[in-house]
Parts: structure tokens; C-alpha cells; sequence
């Protein structure tokens, strides 16, 4: 599903409350860095891993709050899903 960013924006609020996450963010999933590319068939993202050699060059279902950081364009964290308790 190929939706435009503010499309994106209303499907994560509505399904996970999380109107800050962009297409295009950086994220690290269990500790492998990648970028949001959009939302799935499922509501989960659709991320694009840095290690192509190790994932290819397609997009992976993740969990919006499963084992994820999320950055700012700065490389700072903003949220952290990490620990197990959902942190923002």
C-alpha cells in the first residue's frame, strides 16, 4: 500500500497513535539501521535496510513498536521501543 505522507500520517495516528513517524525516518530494527519506505497490507512498516548485502534490497515488514529506535534528521533518538516498555 503506497500511501503520500499525510496518508501516512493518518493511518499511523488511527492505528498506532504515533503522528510523528514519517516516511523517509531512520530507524534501527533489532540493531540494524534502515528507512521507512510506508505502511503494509498490515500496518506494519515497510523498512529498507543500509545492509543491502545482509537483507537485499526490498522492503521488511516491522512492527511500528516491536525492538525499534526512531531518529530524528539530526541522528538523534526520538523514541525508543527497545526495552520491552514502550519509552517516547
Amino acid at each position: 500500500m503506497k500511501l503520500s505522507q499525510s496518508r501516512f500520517i493518518e493511518e499511523m495516528t488511527r492505528q498506532w497513535d504515533m503522528d510523528w513517524v514519517r516516511i523517509g525516518q531512520m530507524v534501527e530494527v533489532s540493531g540494524d539501521i534502515g528507512t521507512i519506505k510506508n505502511l503494509n497490507a498490515v500496518g506494519n512498516l515497510d523498512v529498507v535496510f543500509a545492509n543491502q548485502s545482509k537483507f537485499g534490497t526490498h522492503a521488511h515488514n516491522c512492527h511500528p513498536t516491536s525492538d525499534i529506535k526512531y531518529f530524528d534528521v539530526d541522528g538523534t533518538v526520538t523514541h525508543d521501543y527497545t526495552s520491552g516498555i514502550l519509552d517516547s
